[in-house]
């Protein structure tokens, strides 16, 4: 044997004077080609990971469920224009003035009040739309009149516009469609 060798585990020399067979450590007993190969688990970390490939996104699922909206959203305008009036007399194509014209029909300036107060934007566009449409009202500026703070107080209220429509308290704020459902309601009586 002419090469030097050295063992991969113990780092002894193999003494050319060594009894035992060329393949094996005379100190330690180790297999020299064993002992060179990577074990199980350093094979397992130096193994490269898989390349994963990102695919393009696939926009079927998601056009179809917009084409699918869409023609909903289509067939509901149009069955609605189609239905005609609903069970109060409205069409869908009637404004909210004319539904409040037609609500308030026949009113007297007793049976809508209003309470308001000067800083309150919807109040102020509540007044603008009953102007514009000829709905007569009572205003009580709840801030001005401790006559319309006193009223205001035993009806609970704790926000602005507050509308009592014929001796009924409405939810506070503005809304026309609980508005003109009190006047209609209130005319079937």
């Amino acid at each position: 044997m002419s090469k030097t060798i050295i063992c991969p585990k113990c780092s002894q020399v193999r003494p050319p004077d060594a009894t035992n067979p060329e393949w094996q450590c005379p100190s330690c007993g180790v297999v020299y080609a064993k002992a060179n190969e990577p074990s199980a688990s350093a094979a397992a970390r130096y193994t490269p990971a898989p390349v994963q490939v990102k695919q393009a996104w696939n926009w079927g699922p998601l056009f179809k469920i917009i084409l699918f909206v869409a023609a909903g959203w289509g067939v509901t305008k149009y069955l609605s224009q189609m239905r005609g009036p609903d069970a109060e007399g409205n069409t869908a194509m009637e404004t909210v003035d004319e539904r409040l014209q037609a609500a308030a029909a026949g009113a007297k300036r007793a049976d809508i009040v209003l309470y308001s107060a000067p800083w309150c934007g919807y109040c102020k566009a509540a007044k603008e739309t009953f102007a514009a449409n000829d709905i007569p009202f009572t205003e009580c500026d709840v801030e001005g009149d401790l006559h319309c703070k006193d009223r205001f107080d035993r009806l609970h209220g704790t926000g602005f516009p507050l509308f009592v429509v014929r001796g009924k308290r409405l939810h506070e704020g503005l809304d026309y469609n609980e508005l003109i459902a009190a006047l209609n309601e209130a005319k079937s009586r």
